[in-house]
């Protein structure tokens, strides 16, 4: 009979632990969650517009444009991305602040560079070396910041 009361109390302790696991994580943990999946889910990701071939003039608002290109043809290893940017009086500007994020879009951001500032140049270019890592298609998103704010979100897709 003992051993038989053991039994009981060890399953009825064993089936209440499971019963009381919610209320060791409680509602104010799933209202947390929940609350911040609604938050990232109503959050906007950037908008990149499509630019055109590299060497070609490219808008970026306030009259200011940019001109970009790339050291050699992309394939496997660094590549070199050069922007120009210049006022609407076609003067060279290099008060403005660029970044740039490489990746492939169809690996689901395996890839991903993560934003990287480019370097300006003695001659007033912005570089950034960018590692091609494999074949495929890739994406160069770029972020044209002046005085702090964003002004252009623009992005480049080539295939190596």
């Amino acid at each position: 009979m003992i051993h038989m009361r053991k039994y009981f109390l060890f399953a009825l302790l064993f089936i209440l632990s499971f019963y009381s696991l919610p209320s060791l994580y409680g509602a104010n943990h799933s209202e947390k969650d929940s609350k911040s999946a609604k938050d990232t889910s109503t959050e906007q990701k950037p908008v990149f517009l499509p630019m055109p071939d590299p060497g070609k003039k490219v808008p970026i608002g306030n009259g200011y444009y940019l001109i970009y290109g790339l050291d050699k043809r992309p394939k496997l290893g660094t590549v070199i991305m050069k922007v120009e940017v210049f006022t609407g009086e076609g003067k060279k500007d290099t008060t403005l602040e660029i970044k740039a994020d490489a990746g492939m879009p169809s690996m689901g951001g395996a890839h991903e560079t993560g934003a990287q500032a480019f370097v300006l140049s003695k001659k007033g270019d912005y570089l950034l070396p960018i590692n091609i890592v494999m074949p495929g298609d890739w994406e160069i998103r770029l972020t044209v910041v002046k005085e702090g704010k964003v002004i252009f979100r623009g992005k480049y897709n080539f295939d190596v």
